[in-house]
């Protein structure tokens, strides 16, 4: 009698909550009809593509999900799969949409979207490269979690390297790190777009970017001389091999900046030998700025300082 009573209250319990729960005779279970699929996976595809044609695209993405879940081997699978990252692009779900179409590429690699689907990616991560960089306390999101845009470019290289835009989301992984003053993974950026993509149309201004993350990793006075050097010759290459490209002026104008920092770190070794009183070591310097650097402001303070010096070194 007690177990008779405890099965009605527990029956009336699962009716009230879930009241769309009906027994199945064939499966010997009960099911909601809300989260069962139809007979077949064509039928279920069908169902899911009308809501989706329909603009209703909340029940569009629980009838693909209903595919998906009940036939994921399908050979309606894979559109299923697609289908769900755009019915989440029109919901305005985009990081989320990227993780539907990154399943399409794991799950499905043969399916005829690939190519539209690393597209989409790819328009994501520009949303993300592009929309306003969140601050809490004036101190950006991006310095305590990963950007969406770093994921979602380094998929797109590391799963479809030899897709059209696989050059191009390396290039922005460097443009990312710039923006985010990541200036060692900068430069490994844009080297990896010179190294993999030489022939790509990325790789010319990946030169010039990939010289001015080295310049930017060492402002001020305290800058590597080795970096700034290489910099400064990467610029002065990416000029002379692109003397046509719109970036050139761009480009002479960082090289001037660039030169400018070099003749100020040999001017200020000058004047440390001419405080020691070793007028000769000072002159060398001197010198050097006056061959080297003659396009910079320090050319005319090397003249005056060797004036006082007395003239050219012995060695001249």
């Amino acid at each position: 009698m007690i177990r008779l009573i405890l099965l009605v209250i527990f029956t009336c319990i699962c009716f009230d909550a879930y009241p769309f729960w009906i027994w199945s005779p064939k499966t010997q279970k009960w099911k909601n009809p809300e989260y069962s699929a139809l007979a077949t996976p064509t039928l279920q595809y069908k169902e899911a593509i009308k809501y989706f044609k329909k603009g209703e695209f909340k029940r569009a993405y629980k009838e693909f999900k209903k595919l998906l879940v009940n036939y994921p081997d399908s050979k309606e699978g894979p559109e299923a799969q697609y289908y769900l990252g755009r019915t989440l692009e029109e919901l305005d779900k985009p990081y989320e949409a990227y993780l539907a179409f990154k399943k399409v590429i794991q799950s499905y690699p043969n399916s005829k979207r690939i190519n539209e689907i690393v597209e989409r990616e790819y328009n994501i991560g520009e949303y993300f490269l592009n929309r306003e960089n969140k601050k809490l306390l004036g101190i950006s999101i991006y310095d305590f979690v990963n950007h969406p845009s770093v994921q979602i470019f380094q998929s797109i290289v590391e799963e479809t390297p030899y897709s059209e835009y696989a050059s191009r989301a390396q290039y922005k992984l460097g443009v990312i790190f710039l923006q985010l003053s990541r200036f060692k993974e900068a430069r490994e950026a844009f080297q990896k777009v010179i190294d993999d993509y030489p022939d790509s149309r990325w790789a010319t201004p990946a030169k010039y970017q990939l010289a001015l993350a080295t310049a930017q990793a060492f402002p001020g006075a305290d800058y590597d001389a080795s970096y700034l050097k290489k910099a400064t010759q990467r610029l002065d290459e990416f000029i002379k091999e692109h003397p046509e490209a719109k970036i050139s002026k761009k480009a002479k104008g960082q090289l001037a900046k660039l030169r400018s920092k070099e003749a100020k770190k040999v001017f200020e070794i000058a004047l440390f030998y001419k405080k020691q009183k070793k007028p000769q070591s000072a002159k060398i310097y001197l010198e050097k700025i006056i061959n080297k650097y003659p396009d910079t402001p320090y050319y005319q303070k090397a003249k005056q300082v060797l004036k006082e010096l007395g003239g050219l070194s012995k060695s001249k």
